[in-house]
C-alpha cells in the first residue's frame, strides 16, 4: 500500500509533488463511506453546505459555462492551485489541488465519483461529483453542476458537499476550517460568473 501523502507544506507544492501524489493515490480507497451521497439528498451525520448562483440566461451564458466547468475554472482563485486542470472529467480520474490554509498549503487528493448529463427539453443539467482520499484534510464528498432550466431560460451553477473534519490540525481550528470550506464554495461560484461573463 502507498504511503499516505504529506498533508501540509510551508510552500506551494510543485507539480512533481502533485504528480507523484496522483499516482500514489491511484488505488487508495475513499475516506468515507456514502459515496455518491451528493446525488440526492445530503447524508447525516455530515456538515452540509449548498450554495447557488444564477451565471446568465440562454445558450450562450450554458456553453460558455459547460467550457469553464470542463476547464476546472472554479479552481482558479488566489488562495487555491487546482494541479493538471486537462484532467479529463470521467468517473476514476484522481485530482490534486492545494488551498492555502492560514500560514500552511495544504496538498489534497480526489477522485471523482460520478458524471452525469440530462437534456429532456425541459432542463439541461451537467454534474460531476468527486470524493476525498486518504491524505485529505476533510472527509466527504463535493458536487459541481450546471442547469439550464428551458422554461425560464436561467443558467444556474450550484456547489453541494458533506464532509467531516479529518485531520487533526483542522479539527483543532474547526470554525476556521469551516469557513474555508464556505469561502472556496463562494468564491468558485464567483469566479464561474466572471469567466461566463468575461469580453
Amino acid at each position: 500500500m502507498s504511503a499516505t501523502p504529506t498533508v501540509f507544506h510551508l510552500f506551494l507544492p510543485a507539480l512533481p509533488d502533485a504528480d507523484a501524489a496522483i499516482r500514489a493515490a491511484e488505488q487508495a480507497p475513499f475516506s468515507y463511506a456514502p459515496v455518491g451521497g451528493t446525488r440526492g439528498d445530503l447524508p447525516e451525520g455530515f456538515d452540509h453546505d449548498v450554495q447557488r448562483t444564477v451565471l446568465g440566461h440562454g445558450p450562450e451564458t450554458w456553453d460558455r459555462a459547460l467550457a469553464a466547468l470542463r476547464g476546472w475554472k472554479q479552481f482558479e482563485l488566489p488562495w487555491v492551485r487546482f494541479y493538471r486542470p486537462d484532467t479529463p472529467i470521467r468517473p476514476g480520474e484522481v485530482v490534486a489541488f492545494s488551498s492555502r490554509q492560514g500560514g500552511l498549503w495544504a496538498l489534497n487528493l480526489c477522485r471523482i465519483v460520478d458524471v452525469g448529463e440530462q437534456s429532456d427539453g425541459a432542463v439541461t443539467r451537467f454534474a460531476f461529483a468527486y470524493g476525498t482520499l486518504a491524505g485529505h484534510v476533510v472527509s466527504g464528498e463535493e458536487r459541481f453542476e450546471l442547469t439550464w432550466n428551458h422554461a425560464t431560460d436561467e443558467v444556474s451553477f450550484e456547489i453541494r458537499k458533506f464532509s467531516r473534519l479529518q485531520h487533526w490540525v483542522v479539527r483543532t481550528f474547526a470554525p476556521v476550517a469551516r469557513r474555508l470550506q464556505s469561502k472556496f464554495s463562494r468564491d468558485a461560484l464567483a469566479n464561474l460568473q466572471r469567466v461566463v461573463e468575461a469580453p
